[in-house]
């Protein structure tokens, strides 16, 4: 609960096609009942959707407050790491730590996990698309429940849809550094998408995408093992 006290919703800002806009024109309507689900092949990979997760993890706080006061609660909110050695996303308020799942790298077994846990708001990063085999139950059960889908770590040229989200460098900088620290291999490497900022701001990009572009970017395979 610490982000509640640390950060604050001008803290964000939102851009599209390089102008600033409200957060409602790219981001969805978050509710204290929304559950979010970020999916990553490696533990560290999920910090290129850190900043959309303390956006939402904002509001629900906001919501929270103008609801009953004082509270201690946390969102449920998921990790899905395509690991056996998860990160710990504590400091992004992902809490507790069973909310940091580890998975096989099967396409249906992660739709399965996001269904079970009745995920609302998906969160992809922008890889490779590649054919999934998921069962049509499976995957029936995640078009009735998931409602906004979004690739985050996007590289190449923008492209429609697409926004970013700035955030002040302190604190979330040693939030993320925090998270690669969890890790049993916290490289150098790793943690580049940590430092990645501009003027004093971490800004990462997002693109709104439908749930089959999702789900073809799922991280499968022996290459995530």
């Amino acid at each position: 609960m610490h982000t509640s006290e640390e950060l604050a919703a001008p803290d964000f800002e939102y851009r599209s096609d390089g102008k600033p806009v409200p957060r409602g024109e790219v981001m969805p309507t978050i509710t204290p009942e929304d559950r979010v689900g970020i999916v990553m092949g490696t533990g560290a990979e999920g910090i290129g959707a850190g900043n959309f997760v303390l956006s939402c993890v904002t509001v629900f706080y906001d919501r929270l407050r103008a609801r009953k006061g004082d509270f201690f609660e946390y969102p449920n909110y998921y990790t899905f790491q395509a690991t056996s050695s998860p990160a710990d996303y504590r400091m992004l308020d992902i809490y507790p730590d069973h909310k940091n799942v580890a998975i096989e790298p099967d396409a249906e077994r992660l739709v399965r996990a996001l269904n079970d846990r009745a995920i609302s708001i998906l969160l992809v990063p922008g890889n490779t698309a590649r054919s999934t085999d998921i069962e049509d139950i499976t995957r029936r059960s995640a078009e009735r429940r998931i409602d906004h889908c979004f690739e985050y770590a996007i590289g190449g040229q923008s492209g429609e849809r697409e926004f970013s989200i700035g955030l002040p460098r302190q604190p979330a900088e040693d939030w993320y550094t925090a998270t690669v620290d969890s890790l049993e291999d916290s490289s150098t490497t790793n943690r580049q998408p940590v430092v990645e900022s501009s003027d004093g701001r971490i800004t990462q990009r997002f693109r709104c995408v439908g749930l089959e572009t999702a789900l073809s970017r799922l991280p499968i395979g022996d290459d995530h093992r």
